[in-house]
């Protein structure tokens, strides 16, 4: 792919949650281009690779690149991870490949998953890189099927790239993120997440029972976002940092998702300050974290602003 015109690049967090994210953004990133026949291939070649990168690499971080040719009809989903588990644990377990005859159903999820990519990809490969390892395939389009092999492995990678992200998609970055604060205010959100699903289940509590319906489907689409926030918050702690920049890639829609969550969010602090929840409401440095979190979402996403420090925000020097 030396030479490739086209290149777009996300971060996100090595969780489950980020798969469908990540999806997304090769999805989107190939309507942009015009290589929507790469679209149903390349998103089975996505989960595959960010599900493994996810659940057994051990690592914090993935970056997901998708990369186009312009001398050959052909597009490359990569998905790199931060984790420990290097690039000579990556094999493919097919039946074919296997001292006693299995099932395909019989095959661990891993090892299908693997399989499935080395049969779409017209290549595929391994790489180690200074962050962790990347892997690789390079998808020629539908009815393009190659047969399982073990990928093709080489030693080092530029694990250099820009962000740059498709049509739709915007960058947000929380600058002077405090540390601490943030971590207890998503703790404080578990908290009060956890207990208005218990009490969900009670019939005679109708308005936590709708609260809790709305806090947990507002929670669903922005969740990758949210888990990007947290890892690099816990990575700053561990440094012994105070403050960090979060940078948080997401599809400028979920903007109003992220509104409504909070005015939610508010509406059930205003249940504990009722002593209709156990958990304690928001103390007031969480409540103006959240809302400072969501001003710059939305003024990141929807109208293109600069980014406003948390510690301007704080003082007072904040925009109307």
């Amino acid at each position: 792919m030396e030479g490739a015109p086209g290149r777009r690049n996300v971060q996100l967090a090595a969780d489950p949650v980020s798969v469908p994210a990540a999806r997304r953004f090769v999805v989107d990133t190939l309507a942009a281009w015009g290589e929507g026949r790469h679209a149903e291939d390349a998103e089975l070649v996505t989960s595959e690779l960010t599900g493994n990168a996810a659940l057994h690499a051990g690592a914090r971080f993935m970056y997901v690149t998708v990369e186009r040719s312009d001398q050959a009809a052909v597009v490359r989903v990569a998905v790199e991870d931060d984790g420990p588990v290097g690039a000579d644990a990556l094999h493919v377990r097919t039946p074919a490949l296997a001292d006693d005859p299995l099932e395909w159903a019989d095959l661990p999820a891993t090892g299908r998953g693997l399989a499935i990519v080395a049969t779409l990809a017209a290549a595929w490969g391994v790489e180690e890189t200074p962050r962790g390892k990347r892997v690789w395939a390079d998808l020629a389009g539908p009815g393009a099927v190659s047969g399982t092999r073990e990928p093709r492995r080489s030693l080092t990678h530029d694990a250099a790239m820009d962000e740059e992200l498709p049509p739709g998609w915007t960058l947000v970055r929380l600058a002077g993120c405090p540390v601490a604060l943030s971590l207890e205010q998503d703790r404080h959100l578990d908290e009060l997440v956890r207990e208005l699903q218990l009490l969900g289940a009670d019939e005679g509590r109708a308005e936590s029972t709708a609260l809790a319906h709305e806090i947990r489907d507002l929670l669903v689409s922005p969740a990758h976002a949210r888990v990007v926030g947290r890892r690099t918050a816990e990575r700053a702690r561990d440094e012994g940092k105070a403050a960090v920049d979060v940078e948080m890639a997401m599809p400028s829609e979920f903007s109003a998702l992220i509104v409504r969550l909070q005015s939610a969010v508010v509406r059930a602090d205003e249940l504990c300050e009722d002593g209709l929840l156990l958990t304690l409401a928001s103390p007031p440095q969480v409540r103006e974290l959240r809302a400072w979190m969501t001003h710059e979402i939305v003024a990141q996403a929807e109208r293109g602003e600069p980014p406003t420090p948390w510690s301007e925000w704080r003082d007072g020097s904040r925009p109307s």
